[in-house]
C-alpha cells in the first residue's frame, strides 16, 4: 500500500511538474481560464469548467492523469498478486507426478508379490490370473491417463 500511495504522489509530481512546460498555469489567477483552442468543446461545457475550482488547469492533462492512474493502480496490484502467488499449481503438478510414479511402483511390487505367491502355490492359476490382469490393466490406465 505504500508503493501504490508513493506512486501516487510520484505520478502527480510529475505531472504538475509538467503544466509549467504544457503552457498551463500551476495556480489559477481570477482572470484565467480554460480556452478551447479548438472549437470541440460546447460554450456551456467550457464555461462550466471555467467556474470550477480547477480552472487554472488544462483539463485534458487532468484527464490524462486520471487515466495513468487508472492504469497504474490495478496494474500493480495485478502484479502484486501474481508476483506472491504460491507456486501451489507447479508444486500440484510435480505432485501428481511423482504420485503416479508411487503407484506404479505399489502396483508393480504388487505384480511381483502375486508372482511369489504363484510360484509358491499360495494361490491357484485363477485368481492368480485374474489379479494380474486388474494390475496390469491399472498401469494401462495411468498410462493412458499420463498421455
Amino acid at each position: 500500500m505504500k508503493k501504490v500511495k508513493m506512486l501516487l504522489v510520484l505520478g502527480g509530481l510529475i505531472v504538475f511538474s509538467l503544466l509549467p512546460a504544457l503552457g498551463v498555469q500551476a495556480t489559477p489567477s481570477l482572470t484565467s481560464g480554460y480556452q478551447d483552442k479548438v472549437v470541440f468543446h460546447t460554450p456551456s461545457h467550457i464555461a462550466k469548467w471555467n467556474k470550477s475550482t480547477l480552472k487554472g488547469l488544462d483539463p485534458h492533462v487532468l484527464v490524462a492523469f486520471i487515466g495513468l492512474m487508472l492504469l497504474i493502480i490495478p496494474g500493480t496490484f495485478l502484479y502484486r498478486v501474481r508476483k506472491n502467488r504460491p507456486k501451489g499449481k507447479e508444486n500440484e503438478a510435480n505432485v501428481d507426478v511423482a504420485n503416479e510414479g508411487i503407484k506404479k511402483q505399489i502396483i508393480l511390487n504388487k505384480i511381483r508379490q502375486l508372482e511369489e505367491q504363484f510360484s509358491q502355490g499360495k494361490i491357484n492359476q485363477e485368481k492368480y490370473t485374474e489379479t494380474l490382469i486388474s494390475y496390469k490393466s491399472l498401469l494401462k490406465k495411468m498410462e493412458e491417463e499420463r498421455g
